[in-house]
């Protein structure tokens, strides 16, 4: 926190995700269904390194005539440390696209916008996403898979006094 209120209440980390969920998923008869989120984010800033890591993640499945699935999977929570102090994040803005190739591929991409929480009683805490990985893939005959994540964010802590 001294060093919060040194940098003028404010103090920003660039994080970058180092290990990516995935999991694939396919129902009868060719939707096909990839989801990704940002399983753990670290970065340091003055010696002050941050770890981040997902505790609970949103998925969403759509179907659409006559043969596009589309898979959604975004980070709803992370949970860590920076500097040995516990901080909490909550999704407040997810992205969604739905993309389409012929002739019966659907691929969703999601991934968290925007986090905000809190670490200890005194400091807000917010992520936005700066960079998103995406990986897209397809299965025979007609399964398509998308999936997005955060790739890179920053985090920025400011001071409740």
């Amino acid at each position: 926190m001294d060093l919060v209120r040194e940098n003028g209440g404010l103090l920003s980390i660039d994080l970058s995700t180092t290990d990516v969920g995935m999991q694939k998923k396919w129902s009868f008869p060719y939707f096909g269904y990839r989801y990704a989120w940002a399983k753990r984010m670290q970065g340091v800033n003055n010696g002050i390194a941050v770890d981040l890591l997902t505790t609970d993640v949103g998925t969403e499945k759509r179907m659409r005539f006559p043969y596009l699935g589309y898979g959604y999977a975004w980070g709803k929570r992370m949970e860590g440390n920076i500097g040995g102090n516990m901080l909490n994040l909550m999704a407040t803005k997810v992205r969604k696209e739905s993309k389409w190739s012929f002739p019966y591929s659907g691929y969703g991409y999601a991934w968290t916008e925007e986090m905000s929480g809190e670490c200890g009683a005194k400091l807000n805490v917010s992520l936005i996403t700066t960079d998103v990985g995406r990986k897209k893939g397809w299965g025979f005959p007609y399964l398509g898979y998308g999936s997005a994540w955060a790739k890179k964010g920053v985090l920025t802590l400011k001071l409740m006094e």
